[in-house]
């Protein structure tokens, strides 16, 4: 038995994989104090986590929508992932398919490259297109300023509920930034799938994004297009990553 947790910017997801899957709880993130106690009251073979941070050579360098870090310390084995990979793998496990560009949108943006289905990392911190220079001043979470995060995503819409459920963020000007990003990563990685998810990114119609998206895009690029509702993804290709691991 597995236990997945998913470390978000608003919310933290759990869920325990042991042949299929089963929600354990989700809390707010800002209301974490002990994970390992879980793990060790549930008694689980090893630990997966996704968490909502940069991770190169293993170490964590930057938690731009994570306010407190917490204690990833088990006395099982584990392994820690950033979410948008996490979810990127489950998305390229779910859909069968080897080369996956994953796109979650909740607090903010992340984005995850499964290849030859593989994590694909570079150096530790590939795939972070909410942090890309769309122009402009304003403010980026990461400290930078004129990043795709910084005008689409939650943190930057507010109400991200009200815009998504009445279909006015399609004619937010962002929402064209975000699909002009999208359209760059396909046409560099050119993937077989383009997947979305995360509490945002999961409630968006997929005909919208792709329409949208393939304004951007030759004809002879495009990928097939998925969108992934399910608010637990994250935590369960955490869950995947470490059976895979131990």
């Amino acid at each position: 038995m597995f236990l997945g947790i998913d470390i978000g910017g608003t919310f933290t997801d759990m869920v325990i994989y042991d042949r299929k899957f089963e929600h354990y709880k989700t809390i707010e993130s800002s209301k974490i104090k002990d994970l390992s106690t879980i793990a060790e009251n549930l008694r689980v073979k090893a630990v997966g986590i996704g968490i909502a941070a940069w991770i190169k050579m293993g170490r964590i360098v930057k938690a731009p929508n994570l306010r407190i870090l917490p204690n990833l310390s088990f006395q099982v084995p584990y392994v820690v992932e950033n979410d948008a990979n996490c979810f990127s793998y489950f998305a390229s496990r779910v859909l069968d398919v080897k080369n996956l560009f994953g796109i979650t949108i909740g607090t903010g943006i992340g984005g995850g490259i499964v290849i030859d289905g593989k994590i694909y990392r570079g150096l530790g911190i590939s795939g972070e297109i909410g942090h890309i220079y769309v122009g402009g001043g304003r403010k980026c979470s990461c400290g930078g300023r004129g990043h795709l995060e910084a005008y689409f995503g939650g943190k930057a819409f507010g109400d991200a509920k009200s815009l998504v459920e009445s279909g006015k963020v399609y004619k937010l000007r962002s929402f064209k930034m975000f699909c002009k990003v999208v359209g760059a990563a396909i046409m560099l990685l050119n993937p077989e799938v383009v997947a979305f998810g995360g509490r945002i990114g999961g409630r968006l119609r997929k005909d919208m994004l792709e329409s949208n998206i393939c304004k951007y895009i030759s004809t002879e690029h495009k990928p097939e297009f998925h969108v992934i509702r399910d608010d637990l993804s994250v935590a369960k290709g955490a869950a995947l990553l470490a059976s895979s691991n131990f």
